[in-house]
């Protein structure tokens, strides 16, 4: 049900994962769907973020956020950027981004 489901619109999805045998170290993770190719060619905030091309996904590993002085604005920081970033490298409504800083998009 999932497989056939999923991925059929627009997305942009960050979370927390555990890791597994291709990345074997807990991380946040972004993405978007569909992305153009150069989806993994721009820079995300903050600069402990890097692309994975392995896993087609931006990765912000656990120990980098717990290691800093405000993990919470860490993490924050991550999605915020992750989303920014998706709507200009998607083309998608740079406002639906800052339903992320806390301004919801008019209600139509």
């Amino acid at each position: 049900f999932i497989m056939r489901n999923a991925m059929d619109a627009q997305e942009v999805a960050v979370g927390w994962w555990p890791g597994d045998s291709r990345y074997g170290r807990a991380a946040f993770y972004a993405y978007a769907h569909p992305a153009p190719d150069s989806f993994g060619h721009g820079a995300i905030s903050p600069p402990a973020a890097r692309w994975h091309t392995d896993l087609g996904e931006y990765i912000l590993d656990w120990d980098d956020v717990r290691a800093s002085r405000d993990p919470r604005a860490m993490a924050l920081e991550f999605a915020r950027s992750a989303f920014r970033h998706a709507c200009l490298a998607c083309a998608w409504d740079p406002g639906l981004a800052a339903s992320a800083d806390g301004t919801p998009p008019p209600v139509r």
